[in-house]
Order: structure tokens, then sequence, then C-alpha cells
């Protein structure tokens, strides 16, 4: 994984993109995990169907085992592609604040014009502000 501690604005399409990848692979395999873990399951829902529920089926425990195996998989997967989307967040929050931080400037210096209505993160009074969650203000 690269870090992304130092993302700039002309880096960040590529970050983000990065980190989408990261967790389509990621669901990919989640995907098989799942996949896996009905196609087991769809094997021991056959044999009860053929046998009866008591018959016992000689590879039922393994297959339980196999199931359970495939889900934890798939809970540690969802749990980095979690990771990777908090990540994405954190990179794109900084940049939008950092973009209406320079905004904020020009306008201070009076290289571009106070418009109220632009929005911003900085602004509460922004109808922007309102529909956006809080700022993230982690590192």
């Amino acid at each position: 994984m690269r870090k992304t501690h130092g993302c700039t604005v002309a880096n960040l399409p590529a970050e983000i993109a990065h980190l989408l990848e990261e967790i389509q692979a990621k669901d990919r395999v989640v995907q098989d995990c799942r996949s896996q873990a009905a196609s087991r399951d769809g094997s021991i829902q056959k044999f009860v169907k053929l046998n009866g529920v008591s018959q016992v089926n000689p590879k039922e425990e393994l297959y339980t085992k196999t199931i359970l195996s495939h889900y934890d998989k798939a809970h540690t997967f969802q749990e980095e592609k979690i990771g990777l989307a908090d990540r994405a967040a954190i990179l794109l929050d900084r940049q939008i604040k950092r973009l209406d931080l320079k905004i904020r400037d020009l306008q201070n210096e009076g290289a571009i014009a106070i418009d109220p209505q632009l929005p911003s993160l900085l602004n509460n009074n922004s109808t922007l502000n309102s529909r956006l969650p809080p700022l993230l203000t982690s590192g």
C-alpha cells in the first residue's frame, strides 16, 4: 500500500483511484468468499433434502468449518474496505478544506470577490455546510 500523507491536488485523483481499485479488489475477494460459502451451504442443504435430517452428513463438519472460514475472511476484507474508504474520505476532506482556505485567503487579499453564496466548509451559514457531515480532523 502506498502512503497518502503528502497528497496534493495534482495527485489526488490518482490516490483516490488507487484506493478505489484496492476496494474493488477486496470486494471481489468478499464476493468469492460469499460464493464459496453459499456453495458449501448448498451442498449441505442438498444432502439433507436427499437423505433427511436423521442421516449424518459425513462432510457437514468440514463444510461448516469452511463456511465459517469464508465468512471470517469476508468480514476481514470488509473491515479493510471500510478503512480504505475512510482514508479516501479523509484525503478528499483535507483537499476541500485546503481549497476553502485558499479561496478565503484570495478573498482576504482582494484577488477574488467575497461571495456569501459561495459554498464553503469554513462558513457555518453555508447551505453546503448544512448538507455535509462535519470535517474530519485527524491528521
